[in-house]
């Protein structure tokens, strides 16, 4: 039988991830990408098929049902703020589990999320994951 003090320590854990997450979606919510910039969805085959092909792009492989992927979003959002020439594609890794293993594939990289891709001239320049993902790294990944 749980304890008083075990109860009410997930119960605090839960308000608090409940909490956290609330005011992620409220920052997602809010933010808003220059309009200058191209910030894509992959959807389909052929939107990735751009993506991959791009003389300049970032490929952004996200999780909605993982914290860091919300945390590490913002980054590719403040590098898409500051890097209006470069397109930026987003792909639901559990959304769109057939297009996130073609990544995997054709790039010949083991899948990870949250995991960017530096895309120049249709060839993976760089890519990274999890914490390693920063707006300082692509802007460095730009030049």
């Amino acid at each position: 039988m749980p304890t008083v003090l075990t109860v009410l320590s997930v119960l605090g854990i839960a308000g608090c991830l409940f909490t956290w997450r609330r005011n992620t979606n409220v920052r997602h919510a809010n933010h808003k990408v220059s309009s200058m910039n191209a910030l894509h969805d992959i959807d389909d085959r052929p939107t990735l098929d751009r993506a991959l092909a791009s003389d300049r792009a970032i490929l952004y492989k996200h999780s909605t049902r993982c914290p860091v992927s919300s945390y590490v979003i913002d980054e590719v959002h403040q590098f898409a703020d500051t890097h209006p020439d470069w397109s930026i594609y987003i792909l639901k890794v559990v959304e769109r589990r057939a297009l996130s293993n073609a990544v995997a594939d054709e790039l010949g990289i083991t899948h990870q999320s949250p995991q960017a891709f530096v895309i120049k001239q249709g060839t993976c320049v760089w890519h990274a994951s999890h914490s390693d993902i920063t707006a300082e790294r692509l802007d460095a990944q730009a030049t």
